[in-house]
């Protein structure tokens, strides 16, 4: 690990965006000669801040920033400068660690309630359990962000391990933007359960779709994993090579 570890480029080496070639000394009117990618195009001054931090911090440049990297995920990474300081970033994956941790603990309380409902009670005579609803929220807010530092030390790891640069800070910042990601699958989440439970109160819904829910539940568990791995992947993979 220690001989990979000296291979990886170091942060001042100009590498092809294309492919990882080192650049170094090569005409920036040139082409890489790895993969023919116009060495213009890796020069990084198409990598900007997002509106979170080019904006003054607020509603606006929140809710535009988060459109950007749900809905135009690809395009967000492979124009997001890598190497400012993270004190906005790691506040912009707070504010979505947050209202993500709501959603699956809203989504947790009522499944919970839901399954004790299993042993002959009403659903609401369990309404003491909403005590407990702060703390699962608060849980699931820590799990968030202790996942998001494991896997940035991991792919860092990994990356280190394998040659390539992907310094600590630049797999953070990648993954403090990657927390909007997490708002469509709490929602998702907190809608199916909730509006399950809310249709069996309104006697909408019989005992016998409680099967059909938890294949629906399971299938969104399964889905959204694979949502969150593959924003994760394309958020390195347009970050791995970034000069600036």
């Amino acid at each position: 690990m220690t001989r990979a570890a000296t291979m990886v480029p170091a942060e001042t080496d100009l590498l092809c965006e294309g492919c990882g070639y080192t650049l170094n000394g090569l005409p920036e009117s040139g082409n890489c000669p790895e993969c023919g990618k116009p060495i213009a195009q890796s020069l990084g001054t198409h990598r900007l801040a997002p509106p979170w931090e080019d904006w003054p911090l607020g509603a606006s440049s929140l809710i535009v920033t988060t459109a950007r990297v749900i809905f135009r995920t690809t395009r967000f990474y492979r124009t997001l400068r890598t190497r400012p300081d993270e004190d906005a970033s790691l506040f912009f994956a707070r504010i979505h660690w947050g209202i993500a941790a709501a959603g699956f603990g809203i989504a947790a309380w009522f499944h919970a309630a839901w399954y004790l409902s299993l042993f002959g009670r009403d659903i609401m005579q369990f309404r003491i359990l909403i005590i407990f609803l702060p703390i699962v929220i608060a849980l699931t807010y820590v799990l968030l962000a202790v996942t998001t530092e494991l896997a940035a030390r991991l792919t860092h790891w990994e990356a280190t391990y394998r040659g390539l640069r992907l310094p600590l800070p630049v797999v953070r910042r990648g993954l403090y933007f990657h927390a909007a990601h997490y708002l469509p699958v709490a929602l998702m989440a907190a809608v199916t359960v909730v509006g399950y439970q809310a249709l069996r109160e309104a006697n909408v819904v019989g005992p016998r779709w409680a099967v059909i829910y938890l294949y629906v539940l399971s299938a969104e568990v399964l889905i959204g994993a694979a949502y969150l791995f593959k924003t994760y992947w394309i958020g390195m993979k347009n970050m791995m090579f970034a000069n600036r």
